[in-house]
C-alpha cells in the first residue's frame, strides 16, 4: 500500500510540474484592446487565422494582423506597455520569455515603458532593442525603417553594427550609411500622431 502511495505521490508531482510549465508558457502575453474593421489571430499551433475581437488575450506563439483599412491597439500585460497597428500589418508575439516580437510587416508604434530587460523587435531585415521608448517600425521584405520620437532605439541588421537612433530620428536599412538621420519636426508630428498613418516605404 506504502509503495502504491509512494508511486502515486511521483507521478502527482510530476504532473504537477508538466501543467505547471504549460501554464507558464501559456500565460497571457498581450491583451487586444481595440479592434477596427478586418482583424484576425493565428493562435499557436493552430491552422488558420480566426476573427480578432476586443479584450481577446494573446499569448507567445500567437500572431495578429490587419487587413485593409483596419487597424487594433494592443496591451502588454505585464508592463502596460501600447502597440498600434496600422492597417496590412502582421505581428506575431515569438518568444515573450525571452522578450522577442517579430514584426513581420506593416505599420506598428510601440509605447514601451520603461524595461529592465530590452524588448526585442524584430523584422525581416534585423532587430531593434528597446528599453523604454515612443518608436514607430514600418516593415517590408526589402526595408526597414525605425522612427523615434522618444527615447533611444537600437537597430541591428542581420549582418552589420548596431545603429543608435535617438529621438527624433529616423533609420533605414536602404540608407547608404548605417547610420540615423533626422526627421522634420512636421513630419515627425505626422509620423507618429496621424489619424491616417500614411508608409514611409514606397511600394516597389
Amino acid at each position: 500500500m506504502k509503495r502504491k502511495l509512494k508511486v502515486f505521490a511521483v507521478m502527482f508531482v510530476g504532473l504537477l510540474a508538466a501543467l505547471t510549465g504549460c501554464g507558464s508558457q501559456g500565460d497571457p502575453v498581450a491583451k487586444i484592446t481595440t479592434v477596427k474593421g478586418a482583424v484576425s489571430t493565428k493562435l499557436a499551433g493552430a491552422a488558420d487565422f480566426a476573427t480578432a475581437a476586443a479584450e481577446q488575450m494573446l499569448r507567445s506563439g500567437d500572431a495578429i494582423k490587419t487587413g485593409d483599412d483596419a487597424d487594433a491597439d494592443l496591451e502588454i500585460v505585464s508592463d502596460k506597455s501600447q502597440i498600434r497597428l496600422s492597417s496590412n500589418t502582421f505581428l506575431e508575439i515569438k518568444n515573450f520569455t525571452e522578450k522577442e516580437l517579430r514584426q513581420i510587416s506593416g505599420i506598428a508604434i510601440y509605447n514601451v515603458t520603461p524595461q529592465d530587460r530590452k524588448l526585442k523587435i524584430q523584422t525581416p531585415q534585423g532587430m531593434a532593442t528597446v528599453l523604454g521608448t515612443v518608436l514607430r517600425i514600418d516593415a517590408s521584405e526589402t526595408e526597414t525603417v525605425v522612427s523615434v520620437e522618444k527615447g533611444k532605439v537600437g537597430f541591428s541588421k542581420k549582418a552589420g553594427h548596431e545603429v543608435i537612433i535617438e529621438s527624433g530620428m529616423k533609420y533605414s536599412t536602404s540608407f547608404t550609411e548605417d547610420a540615423a538621420q533626422p526627421i522634420d519636426p512636421f513630419e515627425l508630428e505626422k509620423t507618429f500622431h496621424g489619424d491616417d498613418l500614411k508608409p514611409v516605404i514606397n511600394p516597389r
